[in-house]
């Protein structure tokens, strides 16, 4: 194995570390070396001083040509789920910019590809699984959240209840003066 083979291959795994290491940790709250971690080892599976032998050339190429639609596909997606509505809220500039790019990733993806008949059949199967199955999804999550029961509004605290939280979050929060 050359030294560019193993330094494309290094680069991969290192991103592919990044990505598991961003996925880890709570929800709300990734992992902060994660995205770091994959951009590096994209950067030293990508930016080379020679050109790696084959297979290793036909990776590069095919992680090149994949970042044409991969990028607006991932910005989209982003922009749709900051879009989406939440607390019966919507914001319709993201959300549309965000279906926008991700119209234009799937323009790229196909006006890539070369137009044979079946292939083409294929495209058009692929389009509809995908259609389908997100009208299933939406279906689904239309049904469980109508036939989930909305909760009571909670009734303000008392008097001697907010006093008591008070009195919990003032001996939790104060810093004790330490001689």
């Amino acid at each position: 194995m050359s030294l560019w083979a193993a330094q494309m291959w290094l680069g991969l795994s290192v991103a592919v570390i990044g990505i598991s290491m961003h996925r880890t940790g709570p929800a709300f709250r990734r992992h902060s070396f994660g995205a770091p971690v994959a951009l590096l080892g994209l950067a030293v599976m990508l930016f080379r001083i020679e050109e790696p032998p084959q297979p290793e050339s036909g990776v590069v190429t095919a992680a090149i040509g994949a970042a044409m639609w991969l990028l607006p596909a991932l910005a989209g997606s982003a922009l749709v789920l900051m879009g989406a509505p939440l607390y019966w809220k919507t914001r319709p500039a993201p959300l549309l910019a965000g279906w926008t790019l991700i119209a234009v990733a799937w323009y790229q993806y196909y006006s890539v590809m070369s137009l044979v008949p079946l292939d083409a059949l294929r495209w058009v199967s692929t389009l509809l699984g995908v259609l389908l199955s997100l009208t299933v999804f939406t279906l689904c999550v239309r049904t469980a959240e109508r036939t989930t029961p909305q909760e009571p509004e909670t009734e303000r605290l008392s008097e001697k209840e907010r006093k008591y939280v008070e009195s919990v979050l003032r001996r939790h929060l104060e810093v004790a003066d330490e001689p």
